[in-house]
């Protein structure tokens, strides 16, 4: 598994569901190509590798019954910690576990390991556990995408005028703006100070006057979006992207906003209308990059000065060490 995942994604955790999507009934993901299965075990969740030890047959096809999980094939029940627990027509019960991954329970989502020694879990964004706001995660489907591309895409400040024209950015004069740069081993954070009106549709319709705009990168697999004005929050998107296969990466994208009269149902369905049309968009751009990528052997990317966050996501992602830095440089969005 190390061979094809960068260092640091390969023993780290991963999101595999919202708790609250979790059932009785099994649910089948993947992981960096291997199959895994969630199911409730007496409310609490429980992931297994999705084979059956008997004959190898996907458990996520069979039912939980009593707090284990029948294989469809035979019916071999398997307990929370992957124990054999029954072997119908047989008082014998064999030492024929299936493989048992550790769960851990953040920001209302099940995450999980593959590796023999999981690294320590990822700092998550304060934002994202803050009671005083209001919080909905959108599990996007999985994307043909490659892992830091999508994660680099999300924080590159410079491909909105080309790929959301209107949208996010306007298409005529651009606006100098200051943007202070910090880097270091435990992340990246580029802040943007905008104090103008917004130029793109959607923020323009949403916000008004946007003070900052903030990326940010939690590594191995977090990006960060906040947008602010005079007043404080407006809008924060935090995305964790799972690798559940080469080029194949499923996002799932937090929001969090401020309470407000506004209830949080018309926030949410007004939030994913508005931000719907922005990931077809990057989707396909993302598709095509794979795509290209195809034809050519392994490549190193040209680094620009508008980069500002993705030779970090590259460097951290694949264990290799990123210096203290701060910085202040001045781009035109």
């Amino acid at each position: 598994m190390s061979k094809d995942w960068p260092s640091e994604i390969a023993k780290g955790w991963h999101p595999l569901a919202e708790v609250k999507a979790l059932r009785d009934k099994p649910l089948a993901r993947r992981l960096m190509g291997k199959p895994i299965v969630l199911f409730l075990s007496h409310g609490k969740p429980v992931a297994l590798l999705d084979r059956c030890p008997h004959r190898g047959l996907p458990l996520s096809g069979g039912c939980v019954k009593d707090g284990a999980i029948a294989c469809p094939y035979h019916g071999w029940r398997f307990g929370v910690d992957g124990a054999c627990v029954e072997v119908p027509g047989s008082d014998i019960v064999p030492n024929a576990p299936a493989q048992a991954l550790p769960i851990v329970i953040r920001a209302g989502l099940v995450w999980t390991s593959l590796a023999e020694t999981p690294a320590p879990f990822p700092r998550l964004p304060d934002l994202l556990e803050d009671p005083a706001l209001d919080h909905f995660c959108w599990a996007v489907e999985p994307t043909r995408m490659r892992l830091l591309d999508g994660i680099e895409n999300m924080l590159d400040a410079s491909h909105p005028h080309y790929v959301h024209p209107w949208f996010l950015r306007g298409i005529g004069k651009r606006r100098a703006m200051q943007v202070d740069v910090t880097l270091g081993p435990d992340g990246a954070e580029a802040i943007y100070h905008e104090n103008a009106r917004a130029d793109g549709f959607m923020p323009r319709l949403l916000e008004g006057k946007r003070t900052v705009s903030i990326g940010r990168y939690f590594p191995p697999t977090i990006g960060q979006l906040v947008f602010e004005t005079e007043r404080g929050l407006t809008v924060s998107l935090t995305a964790i992207f799972v690798p559940e296969d080469v080029n194949l990466t499923r996002p799932y994208a937090l929001f969090t906003t401020r309470k407000a009269i506004t209830p949080a149902w018309l926030k949410r369905w007004v939030l994913k209308a508005f931000n719907l049309p922005l990931l077809r968009q990057d989707q396909r751009v993302l598709e095509d990059q794979v795509d290209a990528l195809a034809d050519w052997d392994e490549i190193d990317f040209a680094v620009g000065p508008a980069d500002l966050i993705g030779p970090t996501v590259w460097r951290l992602a694949n264990g290799r060490p990123q210096p203290h830095e701060k910085r202040t440089t001045t781009l035109y969005l």
